[in-house]
């Protein structure tokens, strides 16, 4: 049954991501309650399977991604897409080289919570309103990709690594970010291999004005 509704959602976020195509669904669903579905299940992910996240179907989730608000509309961010093995293993062993302690850890494979793919999110230090954009996109992305199946984390730990390794610093010139732009938190992204409890949420972090 759950695959059934991340499907729908799948195609109904897809469709949202496309003002063009006004088709109407072929089969009428609550789409509230798929939506509230996809977020109310979605986990964070770090531990994944090999498999390969196409091109085209990470294009369809970053589509969503962009579609997010922004302050004035001023997309206050670059995106950059790692999903080279290669790559991911080069940068990470540039972090590790400046920081041994991080590949210590029990099941290390790479930087990113040893996910096959990784979103890095820059943000733009001359509008202070950007992290909250950045935010408002990663929230896109990780639903989008949740409806397809593939599951995330936000890795804010990943970044500072980069950022601050200085044997990371070729990979850091090669995203190429705008001037002004810095890196600000990844998003790892692949089919999970784990089926992880939801953790409790605090009740007391929402209150109503009277």
């Amino acid at each position: 049954m759950k695959k059934v509704i991340l499907g729908m959602a799948a195609a109904m976020m897809l469709a949202a991501c496309n003002e063009n195509k006004t088709q109407e669904p072929a089969v009428a669903v609550d789409s509230a309650s798929v939506v509230a579905d996809v977020m109310m299940s979605r986990r964070s992910i770090r531990a994944y399977k090999d498999s390969v996240v196409s091109r085209e179907t990470l294009n369809e989730i970053l589509e969503c991604g962009v579609n997010a608000p922004s302050g004035k509309n001023l997309q206050s961010y670059e995106i950059r897409v790692i999903d080279s093995p290669d790559l991911i293993d080069s940068i990470t062993a540039a972090v590790v080289k400046d920081n041994p302690k991080i590949g210590e850890r029990k099941g290390f494979k790479n930087i990113f919570v040893n996910a096959p793919c990784v979103v890095c999110i820059a943000y733009d230090k001359g509008y202070d309103m950007a992290q909250v954009d950045c935010g408002l996109l990663g929230e896109n992305i990780i639903l989008a990709a949740w409806s397809k199946g593939i599951g995330s984390c936000c890795l804010g730990s990943s970044a500072r690594w980069i950022v601050d390794s200085p044997s990371a610093k070729p990979f850091l010139d090669r995203m190429a970010f705008s001037e002004g732009y810095e890196l600000l938190y990844c998003i790892a992204l692949g089919y999970p291999d784990e089926t992880p409890d939801a953790k409790p949420r605090r009740e007391d972090k929402i209150r109503f004005m009277e």
